[in-house]
């Protein structure tokens, strides 16, 4: 049995103490590798791009273009009413397979989903 005091200090204190100490150390690491690997679930509007914070160039007829080895792949998605297109320039053989090295997204038509 154990004594109470205005203090308690137990093993039991200490190690849920300890236990708390943890959980946050484990959920920083975790924040901060998460952080550290790229947005395959961010979005630029419905398209869930893999690389939305980094746009692929465009020619001079405004169209986007993807660096030698590598081909876009595109697909569409509807979000409120507009229908936009989706696209990856990669070196897989659809939209869906990597490596990755830009994306693009652009509004196909404004009212038609």
């Amino acid at each position: 049995m154990e004594k109470t005091s205005g203090m308690r200090s137990s093993r039991r204190g200490f190690i849920g103490w300890m236990g708390k100490v943890g959980v946050t150390a484990v959920g920083a690491v975790a924040g901060i590798a998460a952080m550290s690997q790229p947005a395959s679930a961010a979005n630029w509007r419905c398209c869930n791009l893999a690389l939305p914070n980094k746009f692929c160039s465009t020619n001079s007829q405004g169209q986007y273009v993807c660096p030698s080895g590598y081909s876009m792949k595109v697909w569409n998605c509807c979000t409120g009413s507009r229908l936009y297109a989706c696209g990856e320039c990669t070196k897989g053989s659809n939209c869906n397979t990597g490596p990755f090295i830009c994306s693009a997204g652009w509004t196909v038509r404004a009212n038609s989903c």
